[in-house]
């Protein structure tokens, strides 16, 4: 079969993540070209039988879809069935990685759960590919939103849940501009897969902490990527389905001074790290571990790092 020319990427660790408001509203976005882009799904209830009806009723749409693939997070040590900690901790670089890893295009869109794509959404990941450029989209946060077949009838919006990338923004900045890469957020973004290959992917020492998405952001500009900000590359979240489930456990360490966060982010912006943490037990980094689960169809399992690089502590005291 010939690969597929996009692929989305849509993550999630709730056991309701609205999968059925994004399906509908991208696929009513993207028209026809559903039947060259593959869909991953990172979802730690991968498996469960709640996920296997899931399948079966969203089994129509899906094979509109060039393909599909449904996976746990890569096997890492903060989240999901083979963690060493205690309990699961927020790994957003380590479930980004995932859909990486799986991402059979040449060029990646990542979406956020419990949310629905507005129209034309679509429109700025086919801009970003022609490009060769990274498109950051933008996001509003709605209370009680009804969305009937993809399509957001009515809700609630409040100041608090708007994108504060826009508080300063004109009228002539409705249009896509260019920005640095501190203004990139995982919301929605469109960029060439290569993009990715080249930092090593998201950071996963930010994982337990946040962070990851500027902090690529960062280290991609200063690898020379372009960005540009589309006020039209637009997703609206649910914020009662964000409050809904306890959030995975964060940690943020003040350890390094002035805190692990930080730490981070002062080595990318000095350029002292340019490349993110990728942890893969074989040894490989992100672009060799890709080739090697598109070849062999399987995830290696990783348990490492067993100590936390901010100050030593085994993950199974955590």
């Amino acid at each position: 079969m010939k690969k597929p020319e996009y692929t989305i990427i849509y993550v999630t660790n709730r056991s309701d993540c609205l999968f059925d408001w994004f399906l509908d509203s991208v696929l009513k976005d993207m028209g026809k070209d559903a039947s060259v882009t593959q869909l991953v799904l990172v979802d730690i209830y991968c498996g469960t039988a709640e996920r296997s009806t899931w399948m079966k009723d969203y089994s129509t749409q899906l094979k509109k879809f060039h393909s599909f693939k449904h996976t746990i997070p890569k096997p890492n040590v903060w989240a999901g069935g083979y963690k060493l900690t205690s309990v699961d901790y927020f790994a957003p670089s380590a479930f980004r990685n995932t859909g990486l890893l799986w991402t059979e295009a040449d060029h990646v869109t990542f979406i956020d759960d419990v949310s629905v794509v507005c129209p034309g959404w679509w429109d700025y990941t086919k801009q970003s590919k022609k490009a060769q450029e990274i498109y950051l989209g933008t996001y509003d946060k709605h209370w009680h939103m009804n969305v009937v077949k993809g399509i957001l009838k009515g809700s609630d919006c409040r100041e608090s849940g708007l994108d504060t990338r826009r508080t300063h923004l004109k009228e002539h900045h409705k249009e896509p501009f260019y920005c640095h890469g501190t203004w990139m957020y995982g919301c929605s973004l469109s960029a060439p897969l290569e993009a990715f290959l080249q930092i090593n992917g998201y950071d996963e020492d930010c994982d337990s902490m946040g962070s990851e998405d500027y902090v690529a952001g960062i280290m991609l500009e200063a690898h020379g990527w372009k960005f540009k900000f589309c006020m039209g590359m637009k997703t609206i979240e649910s914020e009662e389905y964000h409050r809904m489930e306890t959030p995975a456990k964060r940690i943020i360490k003040k350890v390094p001074a002035p805190d692990a966060s930080h730490a981070i982010l002062n080595m990318v912006r000095d350029g002292g790290r340019t490349t993110g943490a990728f942890y893969c037990s074989l040894g490989m980094n992100l672009r060799e571990c890709r080739e090697h689960v598109l070849k062999t169809k399987e995830m290696p399992i990783t348990k490492i790092p067993e100590h936390d690089w901010r100050d030593g502590q085994p993950l199974s005291e955590m």
